[in-house]
């Protein structure tokens, strides 16, 4: 009987210890995906701000248009 009893209580420990294990597994996986949608809301967001500053293009200086269209041309390579 005791036998019996400190085997369930040993193994009640291990699966409480399981269940740790496997939920700080997920926090990590959920905390994951909630930064890559930031991530990709913040691409939308630069896309959109390029746009933008495509149409005043023209009123840049040489040099101003040089970086920028420099800067759009990284941000499309890692895009």
């Amino acid at each position: 009987m005791y036998t019996q009893l400190l085997s369930s209580i040993s193994n009640l420990i291990s699966k409480l210890f399981e269940f740790k294990s496997v939920q700080i597994t997920n926090q990590t996986t959920t905390e994951i995906i909630d930064e890559k949608k930031d991530y990709k809301k913040a691409v939308n967001i630069a896309e959109k701000i390029i746009n933008i500053a495509q149409k005043y293009k023209s009123e840049m200086t040489m040099a101003d248009r040089l970086r920028f269209s420099k800067q759009v041309e990284k941000f499309q390579k890692y895009n």
